[in-house]
C-alpha cells in the first residue's frame, strides 16, 4: 500500500539534486517534516499563492522593456551631448561593465532566490530593511513624473495628426514669425509651441492647469492600469509588445534620419571622443548615473520581476542579454539623435555642439519635433511614430514600477491578491491625482525637483548600501553558495570581485566627488520653494534607512544593544527560498556544509567536491 506523506515525488528529481556524486548526499526531507507535512508544503488556505510568470521569456521581455525606457531616448543622447559625445561613451561602457551589469545580476539573484519584493528580500540582513522602504519612496517619485512624460508623448501624438504640424510656420498666421523662421525673441516654432501650447506659460506667470495635459495623463494611467490589472498575467502579455516595438521604431527612424543632409557628420561626432573630457570627474558621475537610470538599478523593480521567476530560471543568461541589448539600444538611440542634430547643424550652418541650447526635455520635445518636421516625405507619420515609440518605452517601465509597489503591498497583505484589480485601480487613481500638479504652469519645476532630489543622488546611496549589505554583511560566500544552490553554477571570479570590491568602492568614490563637483558648479535658477520642498522629499526617502534600522533593533526580543545589533545583521529565521521544499533542501545543505568542517578526512571531502559538476566555475 502506497503511503502519501504530503510531498510530491518530483522533489526527488535527480536534476534538482544538482547531479551530485558526493557521498555526503543531503536528504531532502527530515523525519520531523514527514510527521508534519505542513512544514514541507506550507499550505495556508487563507493565503492566496504568489504568482509566477507563465513563461520564462515573459520575465526576460519585461526586464528588457523596463530597462529600455525613456531614458534611452531622451536622457542618454542628452547626457552624451553635454559630456563630450564620444568621450562619454568610454566611461559609460566601462562603468556599465564593472558596476551596472554586476549589480543588475545581483538584484536578479536576490529576487529569484527569495521570491520576495524589495522590502522582504532584506530578511537576509534585517537592519537594512530601510533600504527597501527608501527605494519604494523614490519609486513613487519616479512614477509621478514618468507618467507625466508619457502624457507629454500622447499630447504630441495627437498634435502630429494634423495636415500641418503645429510646431511649423504654416500652422500660425502670417507675421507670427520673422523671415528666418523664429519669433520676435528668436525662438524657433517648435520651442514656441512647447512653451505656449504645451506648458501654457505666459508673461503674467499666473498659476493655471492644462486640461489637455490632464486628459493625456488620465489616458496614460488608464493604459498602465490595463497593464497591471491581472498582475503577472497582463504584465507578461504586454511585455511582448513593449520590449520589441522600440527596436523596430528606432531602426526605422535611424534609416529616415540618415537620409537627411548632414546626418553622417552628426553620427561621427557621437563616436569621436574628446579625450580631455575624461579628466572631468563629473563625466564619470554622469556615466554612472546614466547606467543606473537606464538599467533601472537600485529602484527595487528588478528584484520584483525576478521574484516571480521559477526558482531555477537562468537569470545569468538574462542579465548578460539584457545589459547587452540595453547598451545596443542606447547606442542606437544615440545614432538617431546625433543624426538629427547633424541634419539641424547642416540646416542652420552651425557646429553640432552649438545646435542644442536646451537641457532636460528640450531634446525630446523641441529639437526632435523640429527635425522631424523637416523630413520631406510624410513628416506627420514619422512624428507620430517617434512619440508613440516614446510612449511605449514609458509604458514598459511604468507598468513594472507600478507592479513593484503593488508587489510590496501584496507581500505585506497576501489577501490583497484576491482583489488585484481593485488594488491596481486604487493605486493608479491615487498616482493620477499626485501627477496633476505637473500639468500646471509650474510642472517643469516640480519635475526637476522630483528628479534631482527625490531620485538622482539617493539612488547611488541605495546601491552602495545594497552591495555592502549583501556582499560584506550577509557575506560573499553565502550569496555565492545560494547562487550555486539555485543555478547549479557558482559565480566566477569576475562577479565576486566586482560585487565585493570594484562596485562598492567605485560607487563611493564617484558619488562623493560627483556631489562635490556638482555643488561647486551649481548654478540652478530654481525658486527657493522648489529647493526646500526638494530637500524635504529627499529626506523623506533617506530617513527610512535609519528609521527602520532603529525599529528593527527596538523590536528584537534580546536584551542588550550588542546582542540586538548582532541579530539585526544576521539573516532572519525565515530567510531563504519561499518554496517550502526548496527551503528545506537549502537549510539542510547549509547544515551539512557546517558539519563537514569537522570531518577528519578532509582530503576525501575535497576530492568529492571537485568531482561534483556543481562546483565547477565559469570565469564570468
Amino acid at each position: 500500500m502506497a503511503i502519501n506523506f504530503g510531498f510530491s515525488s518530483s522533489s526527488y528529481d535527480l536534476e534538482k539534486k544538482r547531479k551530485s556524486e558526493d557521498s555526503f548526499a543531503v536528504p531532502r526531507i527530515s523525519i520531523t517534516q514527514i510527521n508534519d507535512p505542513h512544514k514541507v508544503l506550507g499550505n495556508d488556505s487563507d493565503q492566496p499563492e504568489r504568482e509566477t510568470w507563465s513563461k520564462g521569456i515573459q520575465s526576460l521581455l519585461l526586464c528588457l522593456s523596463m530597462s529600455v525606457g525613456l531614458g534611452n531616448i531622451w536622457r542618454f543622447p542628452n547626457v552624451a551631448y553635454n559630456n563630450g559625445g564620444g568621450a562619454f561613451l568610454i566611461p559609460y561602457l566601462l562603468l556599465l561593465f564593472i558596476i551596472g551589469r554586476p549589480l543588475y545580476y545581483l538584484e536578479l539573484i536576490l529576487g529569484q532566490f527569495s521570491s520576495q519584493g524589495p522590502i522582504k528580500v532584506w530578511k537576509m540582513v534585517p537592519a537594512f530593511k530601510g533600504v527597501g522602504y527608501a527605494q519604494v519612496v523614490s519609486l513613487v517619485y519616479v512614477l509621478i513624473f514618468y507618467n507625466y512624460l508619457m502624457a507629454l508623448s500622447i499630447f504630441y501624438i495627437f498634435a502630429s495628426m494634423q495636415s500641418c504640424l503645429p510646431w511649423t510656420e504654416c500652422h500660425y498666421p502670417n507675421g507670427t514669425f520673422s523671415v528666418n523662421g523664429t519669433t520676435a525673441d528668436g525662438k524657433p516654432p517648435s520651442e514656441y509651441f512647447w512653451v505656449t501650447e504645451v506648458l501654457q506659460k505666459s508673461e503674467d506667470e499666473h498659476l493655471s492647469i492644462s486640461w489637455k495635459l490632464v486628459l493625456c495623463l488620465l489616458l496614460t494611467w488608464i493604459i498602465v492600469y490595463a497593464s497591471v490589472i491581472k498582475g503577472t498575467s497582463s504584465l507578461g502579455k504586454m511585455s511582448y509588445f513593449t520590449a520589441i516595438f522600440p527596436f523596430f521604431g528606432l531602426i526605422v527612424l535611424l534609416i529616415i534620419s540618415c537620409l537627411e543632409e548632414g546626418a553622417w557628420e552628426g553620427i561621427q561626432f557621437f563616436f569621436r571622443p574628446d579625450l580631455e573630457k575624461l579628466m572631468d570627474i563629473n563625466v564619470w558621475y554622469k556615466a554612472t548615473e546614466q547606467s543606473f537610470f537606464s538599467l533601472n538599478i537600485a529602484y527595487g523593480s528588478i528584484i520584483m520581476v525576478a521574484s516571480y521567476n521559477k526558482f531555477s530560471n537562468n537569470i545569468y543568461r538574462d542579465a548578460i542579454l539584457i545589459s547587452v541589448l540595453d547598451t545596443v539600444v542606447n547606442l542606437l538611440a544615440g545614432c538617431v539623435s546625433f543624426a538629427v542634430l547633424g541634419s539641424l547643424s547642416f540646416k542652420y550652418s552651425k557646429d553640432i555642439s552649438e545646435v542644442v541650447d536646451h537641457e532636460g526635455l528640450g531634446l525630446a520635445f523641441i529639437v526632435y519635433p523640429e527635425a522631424l518636421s523637416t523630413i520631406s516625405f510624410a513628416p506627420q507619420l514619422w512624428s507620430v511614430m517617434f512619440f508613440f515609440m516614446l510612449f511605449v518605452l514609458g509604458v514598459g517601465s511604468s507598468m513594472s514600477q507600478m507592479e513593484t509597489l503593488l508587489t510590496v503591498l501584496k507581500d505585506r497583505f497576501p489577501k490583497l491578491r484576491r482583489k488585484i484589480w481593485l488594488l491596481s485601480l486604487s493605486a493608479c487613481f491615487i498616482f493620477f491625482l499626485l501627477g496633476l500638479p505637473l500639468t500646471t504652469t509650474v510642472g517643469q519645476q516640480i519635475l526637476v525637483m522630483l528628479n534631482n532630489y527625490g531620485v538622482g543622488v539617493a539612488v547611488f546611496f541605495y546601491a552602495v548600501l545594497e552591495v555592502v549589505g549583501v556582499t560584506w554583511i550577509y557575506g560573499l560566500k553565502n550569496i555565492c553558495d545560494d547562487v550555486e544552490f539555485m543555478l547549479n553554477k557558482r559565480p566566477g571570479i569576475f562577479w565576486r570581485f566586482t560585487w565585493s570590491v570594484t562596485a562598492p568602492f567605485a560607487l563611493m568614490i564617484i558619488f562623493v566627488f560627483g556631489i562635490i563637483d556638482a555643488e561647486s558648479t551649481n548654478k540652478s535658477s530654481a525658486p527657493s520653494w522648489s529647493t526646500n520642498v526638494g530637500w524635504l522629499l529627499a529626506g523623506l526617502a533617506l530617513i527610512q534607512i535609519p528609521l527602520w534600522f532603529i525599529i528593527t533593533i527596538y523590536k528584537d526580543p534580546n536584551k542588550g544593544f550588542s546582542k540586538k545589533l548582532s541579530n539585526a545583521l544576521k539573516p532572519a529565521d525565515d530567510w531563504g527560498p519561499s518554496d517550502p521544499v526548496d527551503n528545506c533542501e537549502w537549510k539542510a545543505q547549509k547544515n551539512s556544509n557546517s558539519s563537514t568542517k569537522v570531518i577528519a578526512n578532509g582530503i576525501a571531502t575535497v576530492s568529492s567536491a571537485y568531482a561534483n559538476d556543481g562546483y565547477k566555475e565559469d570565469v564570468f
